[in-house]
């Protein structure tokens, strides 16, 4: 007997959808990428919130220029 595994990658208590959420609503949602999360959730085994943490390494990593707003015209 062989046992189905669920392939289903949409479960918002994943930690790294909470950090690209986190990011979203701050406005650096184009600074999401696998290699460099893996690398910070490596830094932050050990923090209490892990997506606020990972986030803030995320935020601290960009400069001014990489930000969603800056496609905006104000």
């Amino acid at each position: 007997m062989t046992t189905r595994q669920n392939t289903n990658k949409c479960n918002p208590f994943l930690v790294s959808n909470q950090v690209k959420e986190i990011l979203t609503q701050k406005g650096f949602s184009s600074l999401f990428n696998y290699s460099d999360y893996d690398y910070f959730k490596n830094q932050c085994k050990n923090a209490f919130n892990k997506a606020v943490a990972i986030a803030e390494l995320f935020i601290q990593e960009a400069t001014q220029e990489k930000n969603d707003f800056n496609e905006y015209i104000f």
